[in-house]
């Protein structure tokens, strides 16, 4: 099983039941969920996107800013497409004109004998207020929301596969709530940052099954009383086997809620380890002890990830 360095912050809080909390980050990797062919696979991206099409959208700026989001989306999932072991990228992206490709995907499968032609649908954006919570106060802010919608075809330009994404970057300008608020929005120029990352992300978020990715979490750990302590301590050394020596007997003792700290603490080493399997199964079981809400925000993320 593959280990990880811990990099931590130390934080030191009283919960209503007064538990002393540490928090640590915890990297997790992950490697490709699927792959194309097992030899050498050609993929040619073409763009079949075409934004002045689009009924709804009359304003020629923001058709223009859908245009740049087309070539933005194909080249970054060219990019990464690339540095996949035995695939070769053949990118047919007019990123000057920005215009689309008329070609059918058969013709151009067998024009340079591709195995594989990957062409861009559709990218819609749209900027919306959000509300995040911290401490008990409400901030409202703008989020900048993008979908992208990919398809994968094989050769013969029959079977083909559905990758949309679909990714959210907050804005630079802040909400500042009242009546003025409801006429304004952020402005084309000031939402291009924002519309370019956004739009990269849910082109990652598309092909993340394909695509080996990482993340990192701040978990909470139990510390409080000496056995769930010392567990802390080397769980942030990165001595898991250590940790799982104290925490593992605990789950079983009569104290319950003793038991779900060292549940939630054990899940938290194996996701460090990358077993999000054993991860889950042991979150779940620090909810059956006695529920939590650190098991429960675990769960939650574990079942997405």
């Amino acid at each position: 099983m593959k280990r990880f360095f811990l990099f931590f912050i130390p934080v030191i809080a009283c919960l209503t039941s007064c538990d002393v909390v540490q928090y640590v980050t915890v990297p997790v990797n992950y490697g490709p969920k699927t792959g194309f062919s097992l030899d050498t696979s050609t993929i040619v991206v073409v763009n079949k996107f075409n934004a002045d099409t689009l009924s709804k959208v009359k304003d020629p700026r923001r058709v223009n800013v859908l245009k740049k989001m087309g070539v933005t989306a194909l080249t970054t999932a060219a990019n990464q497409l690339k540095f996949l072991p035995r695939v070769g990228i053949i990118n047919l992206v007019d990123s000057v004109t920005y215009l689309p490709n008329d070609d059918s995907v058969k013709f151009l499968a067998k024009k340079y004998k591709a195995n594989y032609v990957l062409v861009l649908n559709d990218v819609s954006a749209g900027v919306y207020t959000e509300t995040s919570y911290n401490q008990g106060m409400a901030y409202t802010y703008y989020a900048t929301k993008v979908k992208t919608r990919f398809a994968l075809y094989e050769s013969n330009g029959i079977y083909s596969k559905k990758l949309n994404g679909m990714a959210e970057v907050p804005q630079d300008e802040a909400y500042n709530g009242g009546f003025s608020s409801l006429f304004y929005r952020p402005t084309y120029r000031s939402s291009i940052p924002a519309l370019s990352r956004a739009t990269a992300d849910a082109t990652l978020d598309a092909f993340k099954d394909y695509l080996p990715y990482s993340i990192t979490n701040d978990r909470p750990l139990y510390g409080g009383g000496d056995m769930l302590e010392s567990s802390v301590a080397h769980i942030k050394a990165g001595k898991f086997d250590l940790a799982f020596n104290i925490l593992n007997p605990l789950i079983d003792g009569p104290d319950k809620k003793l038991a779900s700290k060292a549940a939630y603490n054990l899940a938290v080493v194996y996701e460090a380890q990358g077993d999000i399997e054993e991860a889950l199964k042991t979150a779940k079981i620090s909810n059956d002890k006695n529920r939590n809400d650190f098991a429960n925000a675990l769960i939650v993320d574990l079942m997405k990830e």
